[in-house]
């Protein structure tokens, strides 16, 4: 679901589709869901990746904290055919990352981690 406040993030999310190559999509998602996405791949189901996305990063901070490491603050999953790069912009706000180039995972958690600080910057 798209917000108005939204448009103020397409230009990060849209740079960063830019400067790396494969991209499936990026999304910033939030309590309520998908606050906005850039889809370069639409087989994906944005909201389901969202929702399940979204209970994976709650398990990994509980966990996180439990084992002393203190707060989340990126987790990386490779599969098969793509990586998953999310990054915590606020406390209930994240940034996903999703590509085929997992040759590039140095570039794209580089790329993420900008992107997250320019929409945490937007957000203050």
């Amino acid at each position: 679901m798209k917000t108005p406040v939204a448009a103020q993030f397409r230009d990060v999310l849209e740079t960063v589709r830019k400067k790396l190559s494969d991209v499936q999509a990026i999304l910033i998602v939030g309590p309520d869901g998908v606050v906005d996405h850039v889809l370069a791949d639409s087989s994906l189901k944005i909201d389901t990746i969202a929702n399940e996305y979204a209970m994976l990063l709650r398990i990994a901070g509980r966990a996180s904290q439990d084992a002393g490491a203190g707060n989340l603050v990126e987790q990386t999953i490779i599969s098969e055919k793509s990586i998953m790069i999310a990054r915590l912009v606020s406390p209930q706000h994240f940034v996903i990352l999703i590509t085929k180039a997992q040759d590039q995972i140095g570039r794209a958690r580089f790329e993420l981690k900008n992107a997250a600080s320019e929409i945490q910057r937007r957000i203050s």
